[in-house]
């Protein structure tokens, strides 16, 4: 009998440690999963930041007229900073959209215990160029919107009134603007608030060329500015109005205010500016945005 009770206790402690083995293995294999699947999914999120951060890039090399070559280069610096080891990319919708794909292949702490190694996380994103179709930080002058060469100079206003009575400045909120307010606004776009594509604009009558004007204008030569177009006009005078239609990035040149022949001379640029996209005219400025 004491032979029988000592096999039974030898038996009975073989299958506890066969037990014991494949509970820690179980929990072993949980541990691993919780660890590196928590870690897997952090390296998730930042590769969904590199193919956003890079997305945003390619779109806005392209959109400042970039080549495939500069496109491609942008992608990989931002993707590469922002942790990822391989990444790639392509156009959509008539290259109006960059879409990238960025991933990282890293080692797991506990998983190779179930023969798991290494796990490759990986994100997609798309950044759209679309054309501004409302802005703010505007100069206070609108021009007659046409079909504008980017980098080609152009003499605007040239002794012709956009309006009977308004020489093209504009007075943001509608309240007779004396030179000093338009020569703040003239030095500070913030000014100007928020306008969107349809928007009436509130001329700013008289030419209103003196000195604070000048010297605030002074201050803009050879930097640039967004400045909106008008399609259509209302009113003269202290009653015209202004139909925005689109914007543009203006590089001012130069300017005579003197005489009877006055006008503003400079340039409009590729650029890309915050503020919102839609389907409004292509006028070099447009926005990027993320969309996918």
């Amino acid at each position: 009998m004491k032979k029988l009770l000592d096999k039974f206790r030898h038996d009975n402690r073989g299958a506890t440690l066969i037990w014991v083995s494949l509970a820690m293995v179980a929990f072993l294999s949980m541990t691993a999963l919780n660890i590196d699947g928590g870690y897997a999914y952090a390296q998730r999120r930042q590769m969904q930041n590199a193919a956003d951060a890079a997305a945003i890039a390619g779109a806005r090399m392209r959109a400042l007229g970039g080549s495939d070559a500069q496109v491609d280069s942008a992608i990989r610096e931002y993707a590469m900073a922002n942790g990822a080891d391989a990444v790639s990319w392509t156009y959509l919708n008539g290259q109006t959209t960059v879409q990238v794909t960025a991933s990282r292949t890293f080692s797991t702490f506990f998983a190779g215990i179930i023969g798991l190694y290494q796990m490759t996380a990986s994100a997609v994103a798309e950044a759209s160029i679309q054309p501004l179709s409302a802005a703010g930080n505007l100069l206070p002058m609108i021009i007659e919107d046409r079909d504008f060469v980017i980098g080609q100079t152009y003499e605007l206003w040239a002794n012709d009134p956009e309006a009977p009575g308004n020489f093209g400045w504009l007075d943001w909120d509608g309240v007779p603007v004396s030179s000093m307010e338009l020569a703040d606004n003239i030095a500070n776009p913030s000014n100007s608030g928020y306008w969107a594509i349809g928007d009436w604009v509130p001329g700013c009558p008289g030419v209103k060329v003196g000195a604070p004007v000048r010297n605030a204008l002074s201050g803009w030569i050879g930097k640039h500015v967004t400045i909106p177009f008008y399609d259509v006009v209302q009113g003269q005078g202290a009653n015209t109005r202004y139909r925005i239609s689109g914007f543009g990035e203006f590089v001012l040149e130069e300017f005579n205010f003197h005489g009877n022949d006055k006008w503003v001379r400079g340039h409009f640029i590729r650029w890309v500016e915050l503020g919102t996209g839609g389907s409004g005219p292509d006028r070099g400025l447009t926005t990027v945005r993320l969309t996918g």
